[in-house]
């Protein structure tokens, strides 16, 4: 079932963002994410990336997890708003593992997919555990992150919490700052891609 969501991805966050809020609601009351991942996800005030990111975060989950959001998707309080969706949800046979067998994603698969619809994502070179390089990183970045302003508008983090950060008088502070709101596996893999986006040298150094 991961594959059939991630096949139909592009589909999906076209259906999906039409009621973004609404989808957000059903998938945290099914525990297919953690509080720490719907406090992210919630924030996200631009509906299309609101949902990739959703979609990255399910499809990382595995194959259960696929096919419980897809039977979800045939409920009819949860497609009746697309119509696109509840005509192809009927299509697929959630008991059908014939094309879809039951494994994980490969996870090099997704982040290559989510690269594509974030426009500029991560490196290849990116850390299997990002938190777990964060922290042991983090005095180098806290003295090497010179664009932190440009990171932090990647990240997609509460206004509240860019306000504090950018209060901060130096880069060192601001970055020191924004390691205190990474607080969740999928914020800490979006700071890891800004860093490669705009800190290239600085992390490729950091990981020879």
């Amino acid at each position: 079932m991961d594959k059939i969501v991630l096949k139909n991805k592009p589909k999906l966050i076209d259906w999906l963002s039409g009621d973004h809020i609404g989808i957000l609601q059903h998938v945290q009351s099914r525990e297919f994410i953690t509080d720490a991942e719907y406090d992210m996800l919630k924030y996200i005030s631009v509906p299309r990336k609101q949902v990739i990111e959703l979609m990255d975060i399910i499809l990382g989950k595995g194959e259960k997890v696929c096919r419980e959001f897809l039977k979800m998707l045939k409920e009819d309080d949860v497609n009746e708003f697309s119509p696109q969706l509840r005509d192809w949800i009927k299509t697929v046979n959630n008991s059908d593992t014939t094309d879809n067998a039951a494994q994980t994603t490969p996870r090099a698969q997704v982040t290559s997919q989510k690269n594509k619809d974030c426009e500029g994502g991560a490196s290849d070179n990116r850390p299997i555990d990002c938190e777990e390089f964060l922290k042991k990183k983090m005095s180098p970045l806290v003295q090497g992150v010179k664009h932190i302003d440009l990171i932090v508008d990647d990240l997609g983090l509460h206004p509240e919490s860019v306000a504090n950060i950018r209060a901060q008088a130096t880069d060192q502070n601001k970055m020191r700052k924004l390691l205190d709101y990474i607080n969740s596996k999928t914020i800490a893999e979006r700071l890891v891609d800004a860093l490669f986006r705009h800190e290239s040298d600085l992390m490729n150094d950091l990981l020879r």
